[in-house]
């Protein structure tokens, strides 16, 4: 007996998996209706230009509709995945960055794959699907429920049957069959890479060698920090000379740094005895209240909950209170962590902790979590149920095999229906009163949301006191009127505030703490404080927003923000004015250089003897055994220096080397052995290393930082969201 007239329980686990699947599978692209199109409040004046794009890839445009239409597109697959009918700010903005990034990723792959003529033909992809070595995609998720065996009838099975299935359905295996192509083309790419791989025999040895080389040294160092600043001058022309040789490291993004003050809106005093008066008024009609869940549902915060509590398991301020009370027993109004709270207790009963149970679920069409597979109707599925209670009271041993059979809940066929121990509360409650009612070992059933149920007790704990009890929760919120005013206030600060020096002294006289965000990157997601603040960061980054334009009132759920811009960096070198207090003292340091190295070599026209020279310079000999060419730091404090450790391996034995110029100070050092590898060792192995290496960067997909820095993107995405 099957569920539906053309699909079995194989089948239908398996459209389940794709369903499922389908957004793990594919990078999900994106999660929103529209895209956010900054207007006026924004925009303290009109964009120069209207731009439709949300950015370009090789001159490639990205129309903003286009990114809406794949972003909605997979709006309904994140839902699923996380079984949400709706997503935070957070989540949107992230899965809207990993739209960005399929959609730049696709072009240039796309570009790549066209290039390097690399391709899925219809036959091999048909060989991927259907095969007799498919795709993992397809392995994985069509087996044989019972020995977890990959089961080719099941692939034919779903194709045969899916111009039947609805048009989700439909799109879902076109978004998993389109998975299973890109994948084998990253594939194609990747192996093309990594197989181009080579290194010659005999530059492997020498790179082996290099570094397999141990050294036993002792040096005499000495730090530029013990040279005074008042011995070094830098001057503007020697700093600028610096950066013009350096800035091609310290290229920047485009960030911007500003301050802002926060409204807080929180409960006035006349706030707390507006909400103190209505609760006592509450009370006293909670106590005449003839339909205590409607009154609750109705007064109350939170709905009525119907749940039996077991001791230990209320607030604590009301829970031995209600406990030792009588049926019908009021407690409160009391206050704790600004909630008031007001109650009643409305039964006490001796109940099972726990309860465990094995049961078949017959579902129907729209029921709920019903699958679109499911076609009967409320009528048949009832009458469907009947006659499985009937056949299972009198025969309970049939249970678990009629529940893989024919049970709608998708985990029967891997648990026969056994649902195992649940805490008494936890079903839905026509069928936990149902296994509460029903006696060990017996068989009852249930109408619940999700169809008709047939039960078998198989498990109870021993009774306990428990208690339901009715409450009313007020929270204790600021009123629209304290709202008004704390935004009339930020308001008149944004008014008033006419430049960064009146910003800060408006806001010491209004007692405002100001607050500093610095390098605000135009995609950026973080402020400290804030769960989601993009409102002010996509303001800082409009393009007539400068240093000094002073932000609109931003709204969030308790607060208010006024924000003024303090400084603006564009895409680019960093400036000198903005390098100055990192590069300017390191040109100090290296001037620094000159001092330590001409009394250094002065020592060694006195003496080469390494003790001695350490005694001139007042600094020790340091040892240091097995240094390798892989290694970074020198013992002693001296920290990193690579390029001391790269003048010892070339250096000779037993013989004094330097000054050398470190990072951090200037060596004078001995190479008293080299020790050369173990014999043991073959730079074969080393070769495979290497390549295994590069080949796990080519898999992590490396080469795509390359190709991005090489496709001229344009990136128009602030102005949108």
């Amino acid at each position: 007996m099957y569920i539906c007239t053309h699909f079995n329980n194989e089948d239908m686990a398996v459209i389940g998996k794709i369903r499922k699947q389908s957004g793990l599978l594919i990078i999900i692209v994106g999660v929103a209706l529209a895209a956010f199109v900054l207007g006026d409040f924004l925009n303290p004046g009109r964009q120069s230009r209207k731009v439709m794009n949300v950015g370009e890839v090789f001159g490639e445009e990205i129309p903003i509709t286009e990114f809406n239409q794949k972003v909605e597109q997979n709006a309904n697959i994140q839902k699923r995945n996380q079984q949400k009918e709706n997503l935070d700010a957070g989540e949107m903005f992230k899965i809207k960055d990993q739209t960005w990034k399929k959609i730049i990723d696709d072009i240039i792959m796309g570009k790549e794959y066209e290039k390097l003529g690399i391709l899925v033909s219809p036959d091999e992809l048909f060989d991927l699907v259907q095969g007799d070595n498919p795709h993992p995609y397809i392995s994985q998720n069509f087996r044989d429920q019972e020995t977890q065996q990959y089961d080719p009838q099941l692939v034919r099975n779903y194709l045969n049957n899916l111009p039947e299935l609805d048009m989700e359905a439909k799109q879902n295996w076109k978004l998993f069959e389109t998975a299973i192509k890109d994948d084998r083309l990253s594939t194609k790419y990747k192996n093309l890479i990594s197989k181009a791989y080579f290194m010659p025999d005999t530059l492997c040895y020498v790179d082996f060698m290099d570094k397999k080389i141990g050294a036993d040294i002792r040096f005499v160092g000495y730090l530029y920090s013990k040279v005074s600043d008042t011995l070094v001058q830098v001057t503007d022309d020697e700093y600028l000379k610096y950066y013009e040789e350096k800035k091609y490291n310290y290229i920047q993004k485009a960030t911007r740094d500003i301050d802002y003050v926060v409204f807080d809106v929180t409960p006035s005093a006349t706030d707390r005895d507006k909400i103190k008066q209505d609760v006592f008024a509450v009370f006293e009609d909670f106590k005449n209240a003839q339909n205590v869940p409607v009154f609750v549902n109705m007064e109350s915060d939170k709905r009525y909950d119907s749940t039996f509590f077991k001791q230990g398991e209320l607030p604590v301020f009301m829970d031995s209170a209600l406990f030792n009370s009588e049926v019908g027993t009021f407690f409160g109004p009391r206050m704790e962590n600004d909630v008031w709270h007001i109650a009643k207790l409305m039964d006490i009963q001796f109940r099972p902790d726990s309860m465990k149970a094995t049961h078949l679920l017959i579902s129907y069409k729209n029921a709920m979590g019903a699958g679109n597979e499911i076609a009967r109707s409320k009528e048949e599925a009832k009458k469907m149920a009947d006659s499985l209670f009937n056949l299972v009271n009198s025969n309970p041993s049939k249970m678990e095999e009629l529940a893989v059979q024919l049970s709608d809940d998708p985990s029967a066929a891997e648990n026969s229906g056994d649902l195992g121990w649940f805490a008494d509360g936890a079903m839905v409650y026509p069928f936990n009163q149902a296994v509460l009612e029903a006696g060990v070992n017996n068989i009852t059933r249930a109408e619940s949301v999700f169809g008709y149920h047939i039960i078998k007790v198989t498990g109870k704990k021993e009774p306990v006191k428990k208690v339901r009890v009715a409450i009313i929760n007020r929270e204790i919120k600021p009123s629209n009127a304290t709202f008004q005013d704390k935004y009339a206030d930020a308001s008149r600060f944004a008014g008033e505030v006419q430049s960064l020096e009146s910003f800060d002294t408006i806001a010491e006289n209004m007692g405002l703490n100001v607050r500093t965000a610095t390098y605000l990157d135009a995609m950026g997601s973080r402020i400290a404080g804030f769960d989601y603040p993009r409102p002010i960061i996509q303001w800082a980054h409009m393009e007539n927003v400068k240093v000094g334009t002073v932000s609109p009132v931003f709204t969030f759920e308790d607060k208010y923000v006024v924000a003024i811009v303090t400084a603006s960096r564009e895409d680019g070198f960093s400036s000198p004015e903005d390098m100055d207090g990192s590069l300017r003292p390191l040109v100090k340091k290296f001037k620094k250089w000159d001092i330590v190295a001409e009394k250094m070599k002065d020592a060694l026209n006195q003496t080469t003897d390494l003790y001695e020279l350490a005694n001139i310079l007042g600094s020790r000999v340091d040892t240091m055994s097995n240094v390798y060419f892989s290694a970074r730091t020198l013992v002693g404090g001296y920290g990193s220096e690579p390029k001391v450790i790269a003048a010892i391996m070339d250096a000779e034995e037993n013989t004094v080397s330097g000054p050398v110029k470190g990072d951090n100070g200037a060596y004078i050092f001995i190479v008293d052995k080299k020790t050369p590898p173990n014999p043991g060792e073959n730079h074969t192995i080393f070769r495979a290393q290497l390549i295994n290496n590069f080949t796990s960067k080519v898999n992590n997909n490396s080469y795509l930082t390359t190709l991005e820095e090489e496709a001229d993107i344009e990136d128009n995405r602030v102005m949108f969201y």
